[in-house]
């Protein structure tokens, strides 16, 4: 079973004030943590970029010579629609290579390797067709999702979600406790509140 990771980092982080995949925690940057993670723990990795895709892709040239076989970088130019846009854009690139798709952000400081590792065995033991991470009383990303659903997800758009499936198959969905997945960054805010973690 070939498991695939899409990193969603297209956004323009206007809240922020400026790129969230380049914000630096613990010396490194935060779209080259998450893509190094899905390295460890998939069998390739797609990242799209959109938005400020000039200055983030070259800050990832050195981790895709170093593992051409495994990971793409492509760009969602129709990234200013919503993360439904990305997300369908990057499973039909995934479509015919996978049979299940791991989703990613790149502004969860403190998804780590264990998180993911438990997701991938939940999945391989075939029980359910979707991993989801609960945090804050709610299911999000980091999702697992089997190949059974990526015409539904090539369908969304906008600004809607995955999130859109987890209501729709809720019988079908494992959930892990993530609480750490209520942090992610969208402002100033909430880049202080991480950095001091």
């Amino acid at each position: 079973m070939k498991i695939s990771s899409l990193i969603l980092a297209a956004g323009s982080s206007s809240r922020l004030g400026s790129p969230k995949q380049l914000v630096e925690y613990r010396g490194e940057i935060l779209v080259s943590k998450i893509a190094q993670l899905a390295l460890s723990i998939t069998d390739n990795v797609l990242v799209v970029l959109g938005a400020n895709e000039n200055i983030i892709q070259p800050k990832l040239t050195e981790l895709v010579q170093e593992n051409q076989q495994k990971i793409k970088i492509m760009v969602n130019t129709d990234w200013n629609e919503g993360i439904g846009s990305s997300i369908s854009f990057g499973v039909k690139q995934l479509f015919d290579t996978s049979d299940a798709i791991l989703i990613l952000l790149c502004d969860q400081p403190f998804v780590n390797y264990l998180l993911l590792q438990e997701m991938v065995q939940a999945f391989a033991e075939a029980k359910y067709s979707i991993i989801a991470c609960k945090y804050a009383n709610q299911l999000g990303v980091p999702i697992l999702f089997d190949k059974k659903y990526f015409s539904e997800l090539m369908k969304l758009n906008g600004d809607v979600g995955a999130k859109v499936l987890l209501k729709k198959h809720a019988d079908e969905i494992m959930s892990i406790d993530f609480p750490e997945g209520i942090y992610d960054i969208d402002t100033q805010e909430d880049l202080v509140k991480i950095l001091l973690n």
